[in-house]
C-alpha cells in the first residue's frame, strides 16, 4: 500500500483552561483518526497562539510551535474542512459501517456540549458505548457553552471529544 501524503491541518484544541489554534500536520483524513492513531500521546502544533478561557480579550501568546498531551484535551475542532464521508468510503471503504446518530449531552467540564454522536446502526447503544475503544470521538451539529460565563456559547458543524475527560448522557 502506498503511503499517503502528509498534508497541514488548522485545528483549535480546548483544554481546561485554554484554547490553542495551530497547524498540525498529518496523514490522516480526519481528525479523529489522527488523534486516536497517528499521534495518540503527543501534537505537535505549529504557528499556535494561545488564548485563555476566561480571559477571551487578552493578547493571545504566539509561539513557532507547542508541544500538547492528548490527555490534556477536552475537545478539539477542525477548521480545515475534512474529506466527506463518501471520500472517505472510496479511500477506505473497508472500515466504513452504516451508522445512525444519537442526541447526547455531554458534560465536560467546564463545558457543557450538546449534539449527535454517531453508533452503528440497529446496535444496543449502551453497549455501542462500552465497546467504542477511540479516546477521541466526533460529535456533529454541536452547540458549545463555556459554563462559568453561560454566554459564551457556540455552535460548529464538528466537534472531536475527549471522551475519557467527559460525561455522555443521551436523553430519552
Amino acid at each position: 500500500m502506498a503511503s499517503r501524503q502528509r498534508r497541514e491541518i488548522e485545528i483549535e484544541v480546548f483544554a481546561q483552561r485554554d484554547v490553542i489554534i495551530g497547524r498540525l500536520s498529518t496523514k490522516e483524513d480526519r481528525l479523529s483518526d489522527t488523534l486516536n492513531y497517528e499521534l495518540p500521546h503527543l501534537l505537535v502544533l505549529a504557528d499556535a497562539s494561545s488564548t485563555p478561557l476566561e480571559s477571551p480579550g487578552e493578547p493571545a501568546l504566539r509561539s513557532a510551535f507547542v508541544h500538547l498531551n492528548t490527555p490534556a484535551i477536552a475537545f478539539t475542532i477542525p477548521r480545515t474542512p475534512e474529506p466527506n464521508l463518501e471520500e472517505r468510503r472510496q479511500s477506505r471503504g473497508f472500515e466504513y459501517v452504516e451508522k445512525e446518530q444519537h442526541q447526547v449531552l455531554v458534560s465536560l467540564p467546564p463545558f457543557k456540549l450538546e449534539g449527535y454522536l454517531h453508533l452503528p446502526k440497529g446496535d444496543d447503544v449502551e453497549r455501542s458505548l462500552w465497546a467504542l475503544t477511540p479516546s477521541f470521538v466526533p460529535l456533529t451539529d454541536v452547540s458549545v457553552t463555556f459554563t462559568p460565563r453561560l454566554e459564551v456559547s457556540w455552535h460548529r458543524e464538528v466537534v472531536i471529544l475527549n471522551r475519557r475527560k467527559a460525561q455522555i448522557m443521551l436523553p430519552s
